[in-house]
């Protein structure tokens, strides 16, 4: 009996020690609401972003679900955010 508790402790120990590298590896993709949490940019705008016919949007499927590539997400924020400005100083100028 003693030897059967000591194995189901051992296991248990592995088992925790392999959930514990588990979350330490980052994620390479996120959900349409994770991206809406991490951007603040609302979840329906994002899901009109997949379906727009020329979107830049960085999302793929797998079966109905939406995901999203985690470098190339904050590549496209980026370049949202340049783009903006850079139009941005483009009107501000013609209204001078």
């Amino acid at each position: 009996m003693e030897k059967i508790l000591e194995e189901i402790l051992y296991t248990l120990k592995e088992l925790q020690s392999v959930k514990l590298q588990n979350q330490k590896q980052e994620k390479l993709t996120y959900s349409l609401e994770e991206c809406a949490a991490i951007s603040g940019i609302g979840r329906n705008t994002l899901l009109e972003e997949t379906y727009k016919v020329n979107s830049t949007f960085p999302y793929f499927k797998v079966g109905r679900k939406i995901q999203v590539n985690k470098a190339m997400f904050e590549k496209w924020l980026q370049e949202m955010s340049k783009n903006h400005t850079e139009l941005r100083g483009e009107q501000l100028k013609c209204v001078q």
